[in-house]
């Protein structure tokens, strides 16, 4: 996948936006502009995200006997744009906003899309998981080989639904039974914990996905899995 920021230019009516590690990637319903802004991310493909520099140390690598699919997430795997057994490491969960509405399943199938996440959550919070937990999708540049991911309907300018907080604090409760998080926020790419995509800067696509509103949401997540989902 190439990190490289879009043209500015008008999409359709029935266009919205999808927030990926390549900037803004056009979707379906609604009109939006490319608003631009900020430095493009360096060139990288997912190639290169692959078998480039050295990864920081790991600290909790996907085990054999963990969980790869959530039980509680509608099971919808994708057979392109995500690398198979491509995660090096097990930091924890990015948030991030679709910049539109209705599943994304049909949009990270087509192969020239080239982005995907790992789950998706509505707005009245159901789950989808298109990516394996020991799988490495597309979302969020050279994040990727130590990440999940989650995108969540809507939009940067609305804050997430109570539906959206719980399932994100289900699927994170889940993720630190199976794969270790703490339960902690992260703020650089070297942290672990519940994360957003703009934290990585330049080389997670150098934008402010998924948008103030939400970004402020992580400690309602995490205090919901502290509350409600852990023991």
């Amino acid at each position: 996948m190439t990190h490289r920021k879009p043209k500015r230019r008008l999409m359709s009516r029935r266009t919205a936006m999808l927030c990926t590690s390549s900037g803004l990637v056009a979707t379906a319903f609604g009109v939006v502009l490319d608003p631009g802004g900020g430095e493009p991310g360096p060139v990288r493909t997912e190639a290169q995200d692959a078998g480039g520099a050295a990864p920081p140390p790991a600290e909790a690598a996907p085990e054999p006997g963990s969980q790869a699919w959530m039980p509680d997430a509608t099971r919808k795997p994708l057979a392109v744009n995500f690398t198979p057994g491509g995660l090096r490491e097990m930091r924890g969960l990015i948030l991030h906003v679709q910049e539109g509405e209705n599943s994304l399943h049909d949009h990270f199938s087509d192969p020239a899309v080239q982005s995907s996440a790992h789950f998706w959550v509505s707005q009245s919070g159901e789950i989808e998981q298109y990516v394996s937990a020991h799988d490495r999708a597309w979302a969020q540049g050279t994040g990727n080989p130590s990440w999940l991911s989650v995108e969540t309907s809507g939009f940067a300018s609305r804050p997430l639904t109570a539906q959206q907080v719980d399932s994100v604090a289900r699927i994170y409760a889940w993720g630190m039974a199976q794969h270790g998080w703490p339960l902690a926020p992260a703020s650089t790419p070297q942290g672990r914990g519940l994360g957003i995509h703009r934290m990585g800067g330049r080389d997670w696509g150098g934008h402010s996905c998924p948008g103030p509103l939400r970004s402020a949401q992580a400690g309602e997540i995490l205090s919901t899995v502290r509350t409600r989902y852990t023991r």
